[in-house]
């Protein structure tokens, strides 16, 4: 018997399907480019980026010209310009803007037509850390309200609330910023996940976890960067399910001073956090 889809989850289809890359702007391949790099350098998958140019396989090449989503946070490389003058005119860190283009390999080689993300802080809760260390994790984009399907009573589609962050199992986990522990335990979406509030209105999630750190517990309270627990690929089930999916940290932020708590974008959050290490 087919199952009817509500408008709501309906809805919820089309804006994964677009964002966040509904508007778009072209782009022309330079040699050394690759999709992943191109992917990385604008906050989108490679599956995004082939989604927003069917035609185009993984055999790209130099003058092929590609279409990339217009992103406002993205600055084109000009003429003479370095990376302390853009750091500059956008009033941050130079330090700040090489960490946010990891995919300048040589920050004192800049090309005409390269696109920079520009982080910008976050007016709310700006100096947090970033839950894992460097060199643990793969680089990450914006899945935030992707689609999702798995539902305790069977296949039903869902925006996704977090971003995930692809890591190996049993990589550390470091809470964002001091906070008391508001849901500990299992949960059959986020599998072992920690919930912190860390403010009168905001709360953190981390969820699919291998495990917790001594001492967590609900209730109690943890520091900025204290370890709260390890990577891992539980959820999607009972207690105890794990391996339905690669293993990564799922971090989400949720505004808790309204009811049903309203999800948000943690990615621009995350970029930044990630720049001021």
């Amino acid at each position: 018997m087919k199952k009817c889809i509500s408008l709501l989850s309906g809805a919820l289809l089309g804006l994964s399907l677009l964002s966040p890359a509904a508007y778009a702007a072209p782009y022309t391949i330079k040699q050394g480019d690759t999709l992943w790099k191109i992917a990385t350098a604008n906050s989108i998958t490679v599956q995004q980026l082939m989604k927003l140019n069917p035609s185009v396989s993984e055999m790209i090449y130099p003058g092929q010209i590609i279409q990339l989503p217009d992103d406002p946070n993205t600055y084109t490389v000009q003429p003479n310009d370095t990376f302390w003058k853009i750091a500059d005119k956008f009033g941050i860190s130079t330090l700040t803007l090489i960490n946010a283009n990891p995919q300048i390999s040589n920050p004192d080689l800049l090309n005409v037509g390269d696109r920079l993300h520009i982080p910008a802080k976050p007016s709310n809760n700006p100096y947090g850390t970033f839950p894992l260390k460097p060199g643990t994790y793969k680089p990450y984009t914006n899945n935030y309200a992707e689609s999702r399907t798995w539902s305790p009573n069977g296949e039903e589609i869902r925006a996704h609330e977090g971003v995930d962050i692809f890591a190996d199992k049993g990589v550390p986990v470091y809470s964002v910023l001091d906070g008391t522990i508001i849901n500990y335990g299992w949960n059959q979406y986020g599998g072992w996940r920690l919930t912190v509030k860390v403010d009168d209105s905001t709360a953190f999630y981390y969820a699919h976890l291998s495990g917790y750190a001594q001492g967590i517990k609900k209730g109690g309270t943890v520091k900025k960067g204290q370890l709260i627990g390890y990577v891992g690929s539980t959820g999607y089930g009972p207690e105890g399910t794990e391996g339905m999916f690669d293993t990564h940290l799922h971090f989400g932020i949720y505004k808790t001073n309204v009811s049903p708590w309203k999800t948000v974008d943690p990615y621009s959050y995350l970029t930044w956090w990630e720049t001021q290490r």
